[in-house]
């Protein structure tokens, strides 16, 4: 069951989201936005590599259903519009 608090780690670039899973080998779960910066899926390429190694629970989170379809394709395992993504995340954690 989910603890009464959980860290949330943020990053602004592909770099920074690399460091950071690297950094982190013992996250529970990840949340990949597609668009990372900008307007067009730059996340594809960075969620199949992280997929090779992690094992956990990875979202697709998108407002644009499309991008969202995208990011399954290549890896995640479940999928959540951006103002629902916080409570996808504790539903799928708590289970």
């Amino acid at each position: 069951m989910l603890g009464d608090t959980m860290d949330v780690l943020q990053v602004y670039t592909l770099k920074q989201a690399e460091d950071l899973f690297s950094a982190h080998p013992d996250l529970d779960a990840i949340v990949m936005d597609a668009c990372v910066p900008g307007d067009e899926p730059t996340t594809l390429d960075l969620t199949k590599k992280f997929r090779q190694s992690f094992f956990g629970p990875i979202v697709a989170a998108s407002s644009c259903g499309e991008y969202r379809m995208m990011l399954m394709e290549v890896g995640c395992d479940y999928e959540s519009s951006k103002h629902k993504v916080a409570q996808t995340l504790i539903n799928i954690l708590e289970n």
